[in-house]
């Protein structure tokens, strides 16, 4: 009976012990802490918002006006210099004149001969008319002084056709620049023996200049005439100049496979000169109340765009439904709403229900909306 109390004491304190062994240790003090991801997030607010198309193209003069000689001669005086303001008119380049004078004389007295020689077939046709009329002469007669009097009126015509063409050539010894503008190359110099066609300058009106653009055909449908461009220039860093989208071509070049796109801008000040490099940003469509966020900040989940948003301290993936691409930027049609904490950094670690360390307050991160305009 006593060995068979002990056998079941031991039992009890060995249960005891294994018990004692299998239950809680220590206190709250001691439990191990969560894992916590350390993010940034913004806060979702939606906004206006404008797409821009960036392009880059070389600056061109609107009126850029190569002259030729019209007449041959010897240069006499080289009148415009490189540099110098001239108006529509003003003579360039002056050639010798002395033959195209002589010319012009003979061409003058020409003309005097055939219009006597005119005047006196007129009166031989009238007096053969009214001899004819009395039957005085015979119908051979009459047509001849007819014939006569034709001869001299073409002969008239060509004597006057000669004069202006000589009065021309005389005229022509006078380069004269066709438009207003500024000499930018002078070519003939004092004494040269130049012909018909020879380039002599070159005139450029640079009041208003344009630059053509090439733009592919992801960029181009959302081009209109008339649309505000902002152009900078390497040559004049700092400054900006405003300009209008002038046409959209309708058809894509050959080799580049881009849509010509002219844009127009005033250049009062001669700021701005043909051949510097400018680079064009239009101002393509505008959006208004819409979230804008970086492209960056989607990720694919499932096989579709999404975005963590912090809810307290845990992560909640919100399924996207993007729309236009701006930049590097894109419009969010549906998924997100005003006010959510999106994550924008620290996003890769995260799955659903991950807990939390947000550092910094909402917003410290880059504005998610595209504040005026994004490059495409």
């Amino acid at each position: 009976m006593k060995i068979s109390l002990m056998i079941a004491g031991s039992i009890l304190a060995a249960a005891v012990l294994v018990g004692g062994g299998c239950g809680p240790r220590g206190g709250p003090e001691e439990e191990q802490a969560v894992e916590r991801v350390p993010v940034r997030v913004v806060e979702i607010k939606t906004g206006p918002v404008t797409a821009t198309v960036a392009a880059t193209g070389t600056i061109k003069a609107r009126d850029d006006v190569p002259i030729s000689a019209e007449a041959g001669g010897r240069v006499l005086e080289v009148v415009a210099q490189v540099g110098d303001r001239v108006s529509e008119g003003d003579v360039l380049v002056q050639l010798d004149d002395e033959l195209a004078e002589l010319a012009f004389r003979q061409a003058e007295a020409q003309l005097l001969l055939a219009e006597a020689e005119l005047d006196d077939a007129e009166a031989g046709l009238g007096r053969a008319q009214s001899l004819w009329e009395s039957g005085d002469i015979a119908d051979a007669e009459r047509e001849a002084t007819e014939r006569r009097a034709k001869s001299a009126r073409a002969s008239f015509a060509a004597a006057q056709a000669g004069l202006g063409a000589a009065e021309r050539q005389l005229r022509n010894t006078g380069i004269k620049s066709p438009i207003d503008g500024t000499v930018a190359f002078v070519y003939a110099e004092e004494g040269q023996l130049i012909a018909v066609g020879t380039p002599v300058a070159h005139v450029v009106n640079d009041d208003v200049v344009e630059i053509e653009l090439g733009l592919s055909e992801d960029q181009v449908p959302d081009i209109r005439p008339r649309q505000d461009a902002t152009v900078r220039v390497r040559a004049l860093p700092g400054e900006l100049f405003g300009g209008k989208v002038e046409y959209v071509g309708r058809r894509a070049d050959d080799m580049t496979k881009t849509y010509p796109v002219g844009v127009v801008l005033r250049n009062p000040a001669h700021r701005l000169r043909a051949g510097m490099v400018a680079e064009v940003t239009i101002d393509a469509k505008e959006f208004s109340d819409v979230v804008v966020i970086e492209r960056d900040w989607v990720v694919e989940r499932y096989g579709e765009p999404a975005v963590y948003v912090a809810s307290g301290s845990l992560a909640v993936l919100k399924r996207l439904t993007l729309g236009k691409v701006i930049g590097n930027r894109v419009v969010v049609t549906s998924g997100l709403e005003e006010g959510d904490l999106m994550v924008t950094f620290g996003h890769d670690r995260l799955t659903e229900g991950t807990a939390l360390e947000i550092k910094g307050a909402p917003g410290d991160s880059a504005d998610q909306h595209a504040s005026g305009s994004d490059d495409r």
